[in-house]
């Protein structure tokens, strides 16, 4: 059964929110991010604020959310694309998703993910949306799949983490 939420971008009122899913996606998952834990947690409010801001520039870059009835956010997915280039804006980029365990397998990262397509088809000039993702991650990979995006590359070690390396697969789907 899949949970009742508001689907929407987040907005500044949802800055503490954002700071615990993030942590706790960052502390749960830290394969799946460029930023570790540590790393963010060290960063003043200021800076994590500041970092945050440049996610609320709705429909070209932001951070769909899917929000319990108290605003906790359970699951989220970040996109952006470059719309004032006109060379790369046709490109867009999927980043950060991310649903809290107790709420995976309910059809909250398809949610997500085809919310985020349709508007990335209907308010921007993007005619593709590009991702990577680990190539353990079975369950993300499988889901991209599902959804039309395919392999166009491995990035080998993409990531280094404390256990070793992590690869990447990138991914693309093209809209038009």
């Amino acid at each position: 059964m899949k949970p009742q939420v508001n689907l929407r971008p987040l907005e500044i009122d949802d800055f503490q929110a954002f700071l615990d899913i993030q942590g706790n996606a960052l502390q749960r998952a830290p394969e799946l991010f460029g930023s570790d834990y540590e790393w963010f947690e060290q960063l003043s409010i200021l800076s994590k604020e500041l970092r945050y801001a440049k996610y609320l520039n709705y429909p070209y870059q932001y951070l769909l959310g899917a929000l319990d009835d108290e605003g906790r956010i359970l699951g989220m997915v970040g996109f952006s694309c470059d719309h004032a280039q006109t060379k790369t804006r046709h490109k867009g980029r999927l980043w950060g998703m991310y649903v809290r365990e107790e709420y995976r397998g309910k059809g909250l990262a398809t949610l997500l993910l085809e919310t985020m397509l349709e508007s990335a088809v209907s308010l921007t000039d993007c005619e593709q949306v590009q991702l990577s993702v680990g190539t353990t991650n079975e369950a993300s990979y499988g889901l991209y799949l599902r959804h039309g995006f395919s392999v166009y590359g491995t990035e080998i070690r993409a990531l280094k983490l404390e256990t070793g390396y992590a690869d990447e697969y990138l991914m693309v789907k093209f809209l038009k």
